[in-house]
């Protein structure tokens, strides 16, 4: 069985371990709350399956009205961001805050920009931006029999009561769901290269 409680502890670790190399080259960043162009104009919102499982467990614990409107909004994202590259988060409010900031996962945690965002989106320093991506592997790593790739594709991915009930027993079984994975172009951690940058402008 998949051991969540040290999962949980794990992933936690690798979130403070970004948050305070990085801080250094943070410090100085222009983003603050209600500028949300990460949000909508980046490419991909991120995740792996267990931070999928665990932005899952957020939401269930909002108000059951607005529970019905993000399951709302993901299904939205979904059908969005299968005809165009972008799509503006479905977590996002309408006051451009996040309804579940704090279970963000990393691909959100990783983004800042030294600038206002504008047409040339964020600008991040290079060190930091190739520091994410080791980051990204670990994340892939502890992950080993998930997968990762757009968040709504993620959270559809552990909507499949055959994916889920192999995957929390433990199990490593992508042929059950391989039309969804091929479908919407996600990775299976185990066979995961480098991951690609986002567009991005680099100092």
């Amino acid at each position: 069985m998949l051991d969540l409680i040290q999962k949980r502890r794990q992933l936690l670790e690798i979130y403070a371990a970004y948050e305070a190399e990085s801080e250094p080259c943070r410090s100085g960043a222009a983003c603050e709350p209600g500028c949300a162009d990460c949000c909508t104009n980046v490419g991909d919102v991120d995740m792996t399956t267990l931070e999928g499982l665990f932005l899952q467990d957020a939401v269930r614990c909002l108000p059951p009205s607005l529970q019905k409107d993000l399951r709302r909004l993901i299904k939205e994202n979904r059908k969005v961001k299968g005809r165009s590259r972008f799509a503006r988060c479905a977590f996002l409010l309408s006051d451009n805050l996040c309804a579940v900031y704090t279970a963000r996962p990393f691909s959100c945690r990783r983004l800042y920009s030294m600038k206002r965002c504008g047409e040339t989106g964020p600008t991040v320093h290079r060190r930091l931006w190739m520091l994410a991506e080791s980051y990204v592997d670990s994340l892939r790593e502890l992950d080993g029999t998930g997968c990762s790739g757009h968040m709504s594709y993620v959270l559809s991915l552990l909507n499949d009561a055959r994916f889920l009930k192999s995957y929390l027993e433990g199990g490593f079984a992508p042929d059950q769901v391989r039309g969804l994975i091929h479908d919407h172009g996600l990775t299976v951690n185990r066979y995961a290269s480098k991951s690609k940058p986002l567009r991005q402008n680099l100092l």
